[in-house]
């Protein structure tokens, strides 16, 4: 794979959340008096995002409000008397209590890659607060441009993030890779801009997909420094 740039998406890919958003939603609504479980949450989640839209790029206060109203919804649409107090409760328990950590084999490879003169990019459906968690997080310094959805106003798998990406690398498709851990926002996205793609399959569950998979950065690593 003959390269001169790489892509990351963030979560799943680089990062994951402990206690899980879900669980900690679930907490909260215990808390204000309704049974939810992550399989009930999961049963609503895609109809209430169908119904929830918010006109990108989004501020700070938007990202609030949308976050505030979803919970709302997504409780409504269990059949609770759910109010827009509610909904901001469990946003705010949710972010007091939400830790991200990045996987054991991040540092090394995004190190290793700009080592060798890798242009690196992240390209992330996420709300414009998460870059303070990228820099928390110590992630900022290994990458030439970041971008976020809720910042630039398109979201994977549109082609106009990646392209914006090759843009501000100043690369061609041809001359990048896009890693993710997403089918349909990750490999799907990233091919619609003309961009090959990895899937990043950590825990195995994805089967018979028509792209290269690795299990970890490591296989990915691996796979571009061979041709590099």
């Amino acid at each position: 794979m003959d390269v001169d740039g790489v892509l990351f998406d963030l979560g799943g890919t680089l990062i994951w959340p402990e206690p899980a958003a879900e669980i900690l939603f679930c907490e909260a609504s215990q808390l204000i008096g309704f049974q939810v479980t992550p399989v009930d949450l999961l049963r609503v989640s895609a109809e209430v995002d169908q119904h929830i839209y918010v006109p990108l790029p989004i501020s700070l206060k938007q990202e609030a409000d949308f976050f505030a109203y979803g919970n709302m919804m997504m409780l409504r649409k269990l059949g609770f008397e759910a109010t827009l107090s509610h909904g901001w409760f469990i946003y705010h328990y949710v972010v007091d209590r939400i830790h991200y950590h990045k996987f054991y084999d991040v540092d090394i490879v995004l190190s290793s890659l700009r080592a060798a003169g890798f242009c690196l990019a992240l390209v992330s459906n996420a709300v414009p607060s998460t870059r303070e968690r990228i820099r928390n997080l110590g992630l900022e310094p290994y990458f030439d441009t970041i971008l976020l959805s809720g910042e630039v106003g398109f979201e994977k798998p549109s082609p106009e993030i990646f392209l914006e990406a090759l843009n501000e690398l100043n690369l061609n498709s041809n001359e990048v890779v896009h890693v993710g851990d997403n089918y349909r926002s990750d490999v799907e996205g990233a091919h619609q801009a003309g961009i090959p793609a990895v899937l990043l399959d950590r825990t195995g569950s994805y089967l018979d997909v028509d792209c290269i998979t690795v299990r970890n950065l490591t296989e990915f690593q691996d796979l571009v420094h061979i041709q590099k």
